[in-house]
């Protein structure tokens, strides 16, 4: 099953940070790799803001707008690094193989021929998404993948602007819908 993956404009990068904070403590242990304390998900979260040239955030939202997964391309000292976060309530539906799908394409079509990911070892879900996705694996405590992206091609950037596009229809339709909810019923979805 294939998600609509929304490329977060930087102006909408909080939106990434609360997704960050919405994830339980053992989420954030196994998107980081050690345990992180909130100001310091922020700290970093800033970093993102303030330097979106060098961080490229996806995203696939609940009908509400609410970031449930995202994918994250960290593009820095001449390196790329892909990393990706679910919240617990949505695993095991795909999403993150759309992320990465979505990612890896985003790369391609940038000129971007290898990249990375690593994960701890004890991480199954993302080790599997990886072999999925023909990653190369190395296994010795913390594990690193390699990523080999194919070169870009007319297919892969055709594909890439219809994914665009069709992510901004869905992400308006969805903008539009809450609108009309909170002007219609406005007692019922007053926060």
């Amino acid at each position: 099953m294939t998600h609509t993956v929304y490329r977060l404009p930087p102006s909408q990068y909080d939106r990434y940070q609360q997704h960050l904070l919405s994830l339980d403590e053992q989420s954030k242990y196994t998107r980081f790799g050690f345990f992180i304390k909130d100001d310091s998900l922020i700290e970093l979260c800033d970093k993102f803001e303030s330097n979106p040239g060098q961080h490229k955030i996806f995203v696939i939202e609940d009908q509400n707008l609410r970031v449930i997964a995202a994918g994250h391309i960290a593009l820095e000292n001449n390196q790329t690094e892909l990393a990706f976060s679910v919240l617990k309530e949505y695993r095991c539906q795909g999403l993150g193989s759309s992320l990465m799908e979505r990612c890896i394409k985003w790369c391609q079509n940038r000129g971007i021929r290898t990249g990375c990911m690593v994960c701890l070892s004890t991480n199954i879900a993302i080790k599997k998404l990886a072999s999925k996705h023909g990653v190369l694996i190395n296994d010795h405590g913390e594990t690193t993948a390699e990523i080999r992206i194919p070169e870009s091609n007319t297919s892969s950037v055709l594909h890439e602007v219809f994914d665009s596009s069709l992510a901004r229809v869905d992400h308006m339709g969805k903008l539009q819908r809450n609108f009309v909810k909170s002007i219609a019923f406005p007692l019922l979805f007053k926060q």
